[in-house]
């Protein structure tokens, strides 16, 4: 660990400044790595990277650069088992390739839009194997430091009107950049997306991806039995016809419904965040209102519906209670800046033939046959973000010793309890409501 310490301080920060123009003519007087508990996840450490900088032109003048250095966590096993390998370098393609192409792209459409008000900076995204490191390969993502700026994490589930509204227009802006560039650049676009390795549930008729797989099965296994021990929970025989056909037809193998969202569509598909939720954005305040959004954490990318990063937030991060009155507006105000943002970057009026694809009666059908998705993977993860941190932090313990030991079964089944319970019944409550759970 000492000699990971140490690359990092020094070999890292030499690639960084030698790939960076803004740090050329800058010494390092000394560099101080901390790891924060607070920015520990499942599959990545995070270090905070402190450098004390001099120009060498000034040398009675000393600076401060705040950086985050992101890598993978565990041994080789641990990231087999559990798709680093796919991961990271999915996350270091968007930081190396996809991002700096969208922003090539909107500079030559003469739009004043960059990916820059979108996520943080970025120094380095690096991948392979470097000696004196480890001897495994590894993946390197060297960001800026956004908290001095004033971003922070928000509320720690439920959002207000005000902060989806954020996370709906800035995720209508960075799917904005892929309708465009399939209308302008159709090449550029598909070039960026074969660098995208593939990320599904089931190949080849297998489960690809087995931790999923449990942890998907886990969360259908804990609603059957809360409708089961709570039969006025299913208040409709549609409701009941709905969790009665996802148990019959999908049972424990919920990774063959999960594999049919990733369904390709030659006019909707777009690069998609693929994680997108509270957990990974950042806002900026002033007076305690939210007024900017920054984006992280790219490394369940993907190539597919808008519907996957849009009802995942929403669902996961709506209460119930704003969702009966919010949903359909916050599904508008996405729509209004999908088109703002076109029309900015292809430069035309919303009535140009080449948007009708995506006016919003076209994009609601579309939404529709997707979102399933989003309540499925909230099913998982709401459990975890209702329960306090410590059980958040043993059922991780868990999930990194043995995803298939009875103790994450008993963790995953229980935590919470009743509120959990209720909560996620009336995620599917809705989704079904909606229609969204015909697609089965």
């Amino acid at each position: 660990m000492e000699a990971q310490i140490e690359f990092i301080k020094t070999e890292l920060v030499r690639r960084v400044f030698a790939e960076n123009a803004c740090f050329r003519g800058l010494s390092v007087i000394s560099s101080e790595l901390t790891t924060p508990k607070q920015l520990d996840g499942f599959m990545s450490t995070i270090h905070q990277l402190v450098l004390v900088v001099r120009a060498e032109s000034k040398r009675e003048d000393e600076s401060t650069i705040r950086l985050l250095v992101k890598v993978m966590k565990g041994n080789d096993t641990f990231r087999k088992q559990n798709l680093g390998h796919v991961l990271f370098p999915n996350e270091i393609n968007i930081y190396a390739n996809v991002l700096p192409a969208f922003d090539r792209f909107l500079e030559q459409s003469g739009s004043a839009l960059r990916p820059s008000e979108w996520c943080p900076r970025t120094y380095l995204s690096a991948q392979g194997h470097f000696p004196g490191y480890s001897s495994t390969f590894e993946t390197f993502l060297v960001m800026e430091n956004v908290t001095p700026r004033g971003f922070r994490t928000g509320p720690r589930l439920d959002l207000d009107e005000a902060h989806l509204t954020l996370m709906a227009e800035v995720i209508a802006k960075y799917h904005a950049c892929s309708y465009a560039m399939r209308i302008r650049e159709p090449h550029t676009l598909e070039r960026l997306v074969e660098k995208i390795i593939p990320l599904n549930f089931l190949q080849d008729g297998k489960v690809f991806f087995e931790s999923y797989n449990v942890v998907f099965r886990l969360a259908a296994e804990r609603l059957f039995a809360y409708v089961d021990a709570n039969p006025d929970e299913l208040d409709s025989d549609r409701f009941r016809s709905c969790v009665d056909i996802l148990r019959t037809k999908y049972g424990p193998n919920q990774s063959l419904l999960m594999q049919q969202f990733l369904e390709r569509d030659p006019i909707y598909s777009v690069i998609l965040h693929g994680d997108y939720n509270r957990n990974n954005v950042l806002f900026r305040y002033v007076d305690d209102r939210p007024v900017e959004v920054l984006m992280i954490d790219f490394q369940e990318n993907r190539y597919g519906s808008p519907a996957l990063d849009l009802s995942f937030f929403m669902y996961m991060n709506m209460t119930p209670e704003l969702r009966e009155r919010f949903w359909d507006e916050l599904l508008a105000r996405y729509h209004r800046q999908l088109m703002r943002t076109l029309c900015e970057i292809l430069q035309c009026a919303e009535t140009d033939e080449r948007l009708a694809p995506y006016r919003e009666d076209l994009f609601r059908q579309h939404f529709a046959r997707f979102a399933l998705y989003g309540a499925m993977v909230a099913l998982n993860f709401i459990p975890w973000m209702m329960s306090p941190e410590e059980e958040c932090a043993d059922a991780g313990a868990s999930f990194e010793q043995d995803v298939h030991s009875e103790e994450f079964r008993r963790c995953t089944l229980s935590v919470g309890g009743e509120p959990v319970n209720r909560r996620i019944t009336a995620v599917m409550r809705h989704a079904c409501k909606m229609g969204y759970m015909d697609m089965m």
